[in-house]
């Protein structure tokens, strides 16, 4: 007998962009396939200010075809997708509710996965930090960064939206036997660093350098004052491994970024190094997105 699990994630995505509900889409059917789920279905409600006109709704609907035809190129089978809409007057920006949904056939990755996991294992990292956040930024305040930065290299920014979509990175580590698969989404990767020790309950020793973060981020960060480790960074992973170089020299043949970022260890310190420099991981903080609004 075949015994099947059922999952589900839900995300709550401010902003009046006209692509939130796509990357909200993409974001919340990485968490699901991360844990092992191929096929789904989805319902996305979206609610605006009661003084918003209804134009910026329909928008939104309109750019959820892009996300669609992305997880179809990926070969994730969205069986079902619902979309609702409405005013709300307690609104002060466009509100967006995602959830996610699908069957695994086994629980191994859900209840097993942190059990493998042990002190000298690799921790990789698949992707870019703050790249999600880099693209909801400037779906916000585009008025604004075109006064500083040219109509180029703000297109440049918007053209890595396809690397929100993170399932080929999810394929590959199952290729290779990977258990613990995480994305790094809401409060940034050192927020999900400090959940991935607590979950472990093991230590961390971090290159803070080997941490990915594409310039573009960087630019937009100085430009708000923000921390692009703790801005989201959706549709990019964390990942245990007994090869962490295997890995990542797998995930860079097929083109994505990843690095060996450091190691668990068998103490509770949440060690990040940046040169010479040390210090531990604080707290998770707010995802810096929310400074934006």
């Amino acid at each position: 007998m075949v015994y099947k699990t059922f999952l589900t994630h839900t995300g709550v995505y401010y902003g009046g962009m006209r692509d939130g509900a796509a990357y909200g889409l993409l974001t919340e059917v990485n968490e699901l396939a991360a844990q092992g789920v191929h096929a789904g279905s989805a319902e996305i409600r979206i609610e605006i200010p009661a003084d918003m006109d209804k134009s910026r709704m329909h928008s939104i609907r309109n750019h959820i075809a892009k996300a669609m035809e992305k997880l179809e190129t990926e070969d994730f089978q969205l069986e079902e997708l619902h979309i609702a809409g409405e005013k709300c007057a307690a609104l002060r920006v466009p509100q967006i509710v995602i959830t996610a949904a699908g069957e695994i056939d086994h629980k191994e990755r859900i209840a097993d996965a942190l059990l493998t996991a042990r002190a000298g294992q690799d921790i990789v990292y698949a992707g870019w930090a703050g790249l999600e956040g880099m693209l909801r930024i400037i779906g916000e305040k585009e008025a604004e960064l075109r006064e500083r930065f040219t109509p180029a290299f703000i297109g440049q920014m918007k053209a890595y939206d396809s690397e929100l979509c993170g399932l080929s990175k999810i394929a590959v580590a199952d290729a290779m036997g990977v258990s613990v698969i995480r994305q790094v989404s809401r409060g940034g990767i050192l927020a999900s660093l400090w959940d991935l020790a607590n979950d472990t309950e093991l230590g961390l020793n971090l290159d803070l350098k080997k941490i990915a973060v594409r310039q573009e981020t960087i630019e937009v960060c100085e430009h708000f004052r923000l921390n692009p480790y703790q801005l989201a960074s959706g549709g990019s992973f964390l990942m245990l491994t007994e090869n962490g170089e295997a890995l990542a020299d797998a995930l860079n043949q097929k083109g994505i970024q990843a690095a060996v970022i450091g190691q668990l260890t068998d103490s509770n310190d949440k060690i990040i190094h940046n040169g010479e420099d040390m210090r531990y991981i604080d707290r998770p903080a707010p995802d810096e997105l929310m400074k934006v609004f």
